[in-house]
């Protein structure tokens, strides 16, 4: 169980589409799929340190827990988590690197340093630092692919035969999406988005997915703080033994 509340908010199963930017008129509505997704892109902003406080709601095989966590950013450089219990004892850490994946259970005193592909061969997904990176910053790209345009009460609607998603047609942010990937589906969401520091973000982010280890995640994060320098501490006690 600890290791997939570790690993529940890395599952990603996006691919990158980057569209060039220009001067958008946010005044006039977009027509079409690609103009849409520029708008978005423009608004997707990535800051330099990102810190998130809150509580994870995990439901998993008719179990349903409540824990605090704490999470670190910084850009191109690493993902840093604590997972804690309510009384405020640390169950786990783990910190991500672009080229590798650390990681201490304190429940059994245990630990390992890995590859950054460790994480695609325990999701069964390519998955890359940049996709993680992404997702923790709520700035994820559409995958590539055609889709069908739409606008439906207040939101724009893009389908695709694989995946679905819904934007704010006042933000210009995404809302949910619904991807599938083989015998894998994963629907997500943002909402309760706050404009602080000329970041718009979600307060809230709920996550599903649909597998053979099927869980839902729900993350309330209570305080945002942006472009403010982190202390990422992440020391390995002596008394610790390497998990094979």
């Amino acid at each position: 169980m600890n290791k997939l509340l570790s690993y529940f908010f890395l599952i990603l199963i996006l691919s990158s589409c980057r569209t060039k930017l220009r001067e958008i008129d946010y005044s006039v509505a977009p027509k079409n799929a690609k103009e849409l997704i520029a708008r978005v892109n423009s608004k997707n902003k990535t800051p330099e340190w990102l810190a998130l406080k809150g509580k994870v709601n995990l439901i998993k095989d008719e179990r349903d827990i409540t824990l605090n966590i704490n999470i670190k950013f910084r850009k191109d450089s690493v993902v840093w988590a604590s997972v804690s219990a309510p009384f405020g004892i640390e169950l786990f850490r783990t910190m991500l690197t672009p080229d590798s994946v650390y990681y201490i259970n304190r429940t059994n005193k245990t630990y390992f340093k890995k590859p950054i592909s460790h994480i695609s061969s325990f999701l069964k997904t390519d998955i890359s630092f940049q996709q993680v990176q992404e997702m923790i910053t709520a700035n994820p790209n559409f995958l590539k692919v055609s889709y069908k345009f739409q606008l439906v009460d207040n939101a724009f609607e893009l389908n695709a035969k694989k995946t679905s998603y819904k934007v704010s047609a006042d933000l210009y942010r995404i809302l949910t999406a619904n991807i599938l990937d083989g015998d894998n589906e994963l629907i997500y969401e943002f909402s309760d988005f706050t404009n602080e520091a000329d970041f718009i973000f979600p307060e809230e982010f709920k996550l599903k997915v649909k597998s053979a280890e099927n869980f839902e995640a729900t993350l309330n994060y209570s305080k945002i703080v942006f472009n403010e320098k982190q202390k990422l501490h992440f020391k390995i006690p002596s008394s610790y033994v390497e998990a094979k």
